[in-house]
C-alpha cells in the first residue's frame, strides 16, 4: 500500500534522528477506584509523535475501553500495589515510548509478577536517555527477544516486509476478518495484494515455542522475524507486536492496531467494557452503489427474485446524473427522470445515499485530472442531493465516492459541512466504522468512516470475477463468514456491490441474504443500514462510563444526554457474577456477561458482585 510504504519510510527517519529525552520530574499516580488501560508515553517523544497517542485513544474509546494515558515517569515512581489493583494492562505504544526510565524496565516485572498485563509495540525501550540505540532492548528478556539489532545490523535493523500468521487458527484469534488476506494467512488490502510494513529485525534471546509465535514479518530477502508473540510472565500476560501499530492508523489503516487491541484486552486478558454495537449484537451494512442505466433492468430483477427485501434494509447511493462518461452519453441513471420510479422502489427497501457528483466516471476523472477541486467537489455532490431529497423528502445523510475516489481531506470537510454522518471508504479496509486518521490526524469526529471489506484484492463482485475468477462457491464461502466473523466478535462490518454485478454470482447473493435474514430474526446479529448505524455510534461515543471497585462489588455507572437505550456492558465471566437487573436485556458466550440498558435513562448505575 503506497501510503503505508510512504508513511513508513517517514517513519524509519525519525526513529534515527529523534531528538535527546530529558529527564522529566512527576509525581507519583495516585491509587484510585477505576478500572483503567493505561496508555504510556515518553512526554519528549509526546512532542513529536502526539499523532501515535490520539490514534491510540481514538481506538480505545471507539471500542468502549476505560483508559488514561500516562507519563512513564510518573507511572515508575508510583506503588505497584496500587496501580494493578486498578490496571488490569499497560499499553506501551511505538513511537512515543523508545526510551523508558530504568526504574520502570524494573517496575514493570513487578507487576506482571503481580498480575498486570503488558502490551508492547514495535520499538519501545530501544534507545539510551539521550537517544542512542541500545544494545539490548528495554523488555527483551520479558518478550524472549531483543527488538533492537542496530549494534549488529546498523540501518538494516529496521526493515519493510508482509505479515503472514501461523495458522488459520492465529488468524481468526486475532480477529482479522475472512478476505483481509490473500492465501488465508498473509495480511493484504483492496486492489493491493500482500501488504508491506515497517518491520524490526529481532533477535531471540532464548526459545520461544511455536505456539506462542502468531505470526511472522517476512521480508523481501525472505528473512522471517516473530511479528506477534504472546508469552506469560509472572501471573500475567505479555503481548508483542512487530508493527508500529499507531503510525499505521494515523495514517487510514486501522485494522492491525484494532485487532491487537481487541484480542489483548478482550480475549487474553478480559476487561469490562462497553460494545459499540446496539444491544451487543453485530452488524452486517450491505451497500449498493447505482451509477448508470444498466440498473433499469436489474432492479425490477432484484425485487422478482426477493433480493430486496422490508426486512434486510440496505443502503442504496446512487449518482442522480443522465450520463456517466461525459454530458450527453444518455448512460447515467437519471434519478429525476427515467429512474425516478426506480429510486421510490428503492427507498421502501433501505436508505438512500449519493453516489457522488451527477455524473459517475465523469466526476471521479475530473477529480483524478486535477479540473475539479473543493468547489466543483461540493458543487455536484449538492446537485446530486438536491435530486435525491426531491423524491426521498428526507435529507441525505449517506455517501459514496464513484469509482472510490475520495481525496482526503477535502472531501470529508465538505461532506461535514454538508451534515452527511456516513460515507463509505476505501482506507483502512476490512476493519469496523470509524473516525479515520488522515495524515496523523482524526478527519472530523461527525462523519463516519466505513471501510470496505475486500476479498482479498477485491470488493465488489465484478472485481471478485474479474481480478481473480472467482467460483461462485468461493464467493458464498466468504459472505457465509462474514456473517460468522461479526456475529461472534459483535462488530461492524460493509460489504458492497452494483446491482449488475449480480448475474455473475446469483446464487451466492441469494444464499448472503437468506442466511443474513435468518441470522437477524435469531437475533445473532442485525442489518443496518450506514446512517442507522452511524446513528447510534455517534450517540455511544457520547457515554461516558466508569468501572469502580467497591471491595467486593464493581459499580458501573453510565451516561449520555441522549439517552442510553441499546448501550451494551460486556462483563468477563471469569472475575464477576451473573448480572440480573430490571430493565435490561441479558446475553452470554462463554467469556461473557452482556448487559443492555433497555430504556433510554441518561444516567444508570449497576452494582455487581465480583469473585
Amino acid at each position: 500500500m503506497k501510503k503505508i510504504i510512504f508513511s513508513a519510510l517517514i517513519l524509519a527517519i525519525v526513529l534515527t534522528l529523534y531528538a535527546v529525552p530529558k529527564m522529566q520530574k512527576t509525581r507519583a499516580l495516585y491509587g484510585g477506584k477505576e478500572i483503567k488501560v493505561l496508555l504510556l508515553y515518553h512526554p519528549d517523544y509526546l512532542k513529536q509523535a502526539s499523532s501515535i497517542l490520539a490514534a491510540y485513544g481514538s481506538v480505545l474509546q471507539e471500542e468502549g475501553v476505560p483508559y488514561e494515558s500516562a507519563d512513564v515517569y510518573q507511572i515508575a515512581i508510583s506503588s505497584v500495589d496500587d496501580v494493578v489493583k486498578r490496571v488490569p494492562v499497560m499499553v506501551l505504544p511505538d513511537g512515543i515510548l523508545q526510551n523508558v526510565p530504568t526504574q520502570f524496565s524494573q517496575w514493570a516485572r513487578e507487576y506482571l509478577n503481580k498480575g498486570g498485563n503488558l502490551l508492547i509495540i514495535y520499538d519501545v525501550g530501544v534507545r539510551r536517555l539521550k537517544g542512542t540505540f541500545l544494545n539490548t532492548s528495554a523488555f527483551a528478556d520479558i518478550i524472549g527477544l531483543n527488538t533492537i539489532t542496530y549494534a549488529t545490523e546498523g540501518i538494516q535493523a529496521y526493515d519493510f516486509g508482509h505479515i503472514g500468521f501461523s495458522s488459520e487458527a492465529s488468524r481468526d484469534f486475532f480477529q482479522i476478518p475472512p478476505g483481509k488476506t490473500v492465501d488465508g494467512l498473509t495480511l493484504s488490502s483492496y486492489s493491493y495484494g500482500k501488504l508491506i510494513y515497517p518491520l524490526v529485525v529481532n533477535e531471540p534471546i532464548r526459545n520461544i515455542h511455536d505456539k506462542n509465535i502468531y505470526a511472522y514479518g517476512i521480508t523481501k530477502k525472505n528473512k522471517k522475524f516473530p511479528a506477534i508473540v504472546l508469552t506469560d510472565y509472572g501471573k500475567g500476560k505479555v503481548l508483542y507486536v512487530n508493527l508500529p501499530l499507531g503510525q499505521l492508523k494515523a495514517n487510514s489503516d486501522d485494522l492491525p492496531l484494532r485487532a491487537v487491541l481487541r484480542t489483548f484486552l478482550f480475549t487474553v486478558v478480559g476487561i469490562p467494557h462497553l460494545l459499540n454495537v446496539e444491544n451487543g449484537r453485530g452488524n452486517i451494512i450491505i451497500n449498493w452503489h447505482i451509477d448508470c442505466n444498466d440498473e433499469y433492468k436489474t432492479l425490477p430483477e432484484m425485487k422478482r427474485t426477493g433480493l430486496l427485501r422490508s426486512g434486510v434494509p440496505a443502503s442504496f447511493h446512487i449518482t442522480a446524473g443522465d450520463f456517466c462518461y461525459y454530458p450527453g452519453d444518455g448512460a447515467g441513471f437519471d434519478a429525476c427522470g427515467k429512474g425516478r420510479p426506480l429510486v421510490e422502489l428503492m427507498k421502501a427497501y433501505g436508505t438512500i445515499g449519493s453516489h457522488g457528483g451527477w455524473g459517475h466516471n465523469w466526476f471521479a476523472k475530473n477529480i483524478e485530472d486535477g479540473v475539479f477541486k473543493a468547489k466543483e467537489i461540493r458543487q455536484y455532490i449538492v446537485k446530486n442531493d438536491e435530486c435525491l431529497e426531491k423524491i426521498t423528502d428526507y435529507k441525505i445523510i449517506e455517501y459514496s465516492a464513484p469509482v472510490g475516489v475520495h481525496p482526503q481531506p477535502t472531501t470529508t470537510y465538505i461532506l461535514d459541512d454538508l451534515g452527511f454522518i456516513a460515507y463509505y471508504s476505501t482506507g483502512d479496509t476490512g476493519s469496523t466504522p470509524n473516525r479515520t486518521f488522515y495524515n496523523g490526524s482524526m478527519i472530523t469526529n461527525n462523519v463516519i468512516a466505513f471501510p470496505i471489506m475486500p476479498f482479498g484484492r477485491a470488493a465488489s463482485l465484478y472485481e471478485m470475477f474479474k481480478l481473480d475468477k472467482r467460483k461462485e462457491s468461493e464467493v458464498t464461502d466468504w459472505f457465509l463468514q462474514i456473517l460468522s466473523y461479526i456475529a461472534q466478535n459483535r462488530t461492524t462490518r460493509l460489504v458492497y456491490s452494483h446491482p449488475y454485478n449480480i448475474p455473475l454470482y446469483p446464487h451466492a447473493v441469494k444464499i448472503f441474504i437468506d442466511k443474513a435474514e435468518t441470522m437477524m430474526r435469531s437475533k445473532q446479529i442485525s442489518i443496518r443500514t450506514m446512517s442507522d448505524y452511524a446513528t447510534f455510534f455517534l450517540r455511544f461515543l457520547k457515554t461516558t462510563y466508569a468501572f469502580s471497585r467497591e471491595g467486593k462489588k464493581i459499580v458501573i455507572t453510565l451516561k449520555n444526554p441522549e439517552g442510553l437505550a441499546g448501550i451494551c456492558i460486556a462483563l468477563p465471566k471469569q472475575n464477576y457474577r451473573k448480572p440480573l437487573f430490571d430493565h435490561t436485556t441479558l446475553q452470554e458466550d462463554d467469556r461473557y456477561y452482556y448487559l443492555t440498558v433497555v430504556p433510554n435513562e441518561k444516567e444508570k448505575n449497576f452494582t455487581v458482585d465480583t469473585y
